[in-house]
């Protein structure tokens, strides 16, 4: 086994040390990829962070699913298609959604843009506490539930128990919780 599959185990197995070790080892791919496809959409053209976080999230998610068992596949490659296809479906939906601007801009007011901006700079509040206050297993389950999966999927995806998943979402939620409160 080489020294990135080496890495992916490890990350896999909550270390979050190793996840790092990755990311940095693909910090070019993934930030040639956002910016390639934020070119590609009109409405974002140079605004590159939203498409970041998501090819990070896609890189994040490829790490996770990618079987170092199969000799065919590079993770290079299996991490581009992921990020690739992540992307697309960005610029799909944001290209689709200018195409509704003229609908859009009637019912689009200062309030609303207001409320976006306010609900991006809580997602990224939530993701720095749940990096500062959650154990390596319960920020591994964190990823895959922020990501929209259902507590039968990620216990799939991780090989643990639908109970054991549900037992960290819970702790999770109370956990995140206590500190907005705390805050507050």
């Amino acid at each position: 086994m080489d020294e990135i599959n080496e890495l992916i185990t490890e990350a896999k197995n909550g270390n979050g040390d190793a996840f790092e070790k990755i990311c940095a080892k693909y910090a070019g791919l993934i930030s040639s990829m956002s910016r390639k496809y934020s070119d590609m959409c009109q409405s974002h053209r140079g605004d590159n962070e939203d498409f970041l976080q998501e090819a990070k999230m896609a890189f994040y998610n490829a790490t996770m699913t990618y079987d170092t068992e199969n000799v065919n596949v590079s993770f290079g490659a299996y991490a581009k298609v992921c990020i690739r296809n992540r992307l697309i479906s960005c610029v799909r939906m944001l290209n689709s959604k200018k195409r509704q601007k003229s609908e859009l801009c009637e019912k689009y007011s200062d309030d609303s843009l207001q409320d976006d901006v306010l609900k991006k700079e809580l997602g990224k509040k939530m993701m720095q506490l749940a990096d500062d206050k959650l154990s390596p297993y319960e920020k591994k389950i964190f990823m895959f539930y922020a990501a929209g999966q259902k507590a039968k999927e990620i216990s799939a995806n991780t090989g643990k128990s639908e109970k054991s998943v549900n037992n960290a979402i819970y702790r999770i939620k109370s956990k995140l919780k206590r500190t907005v409160k705390d805050d507050t």
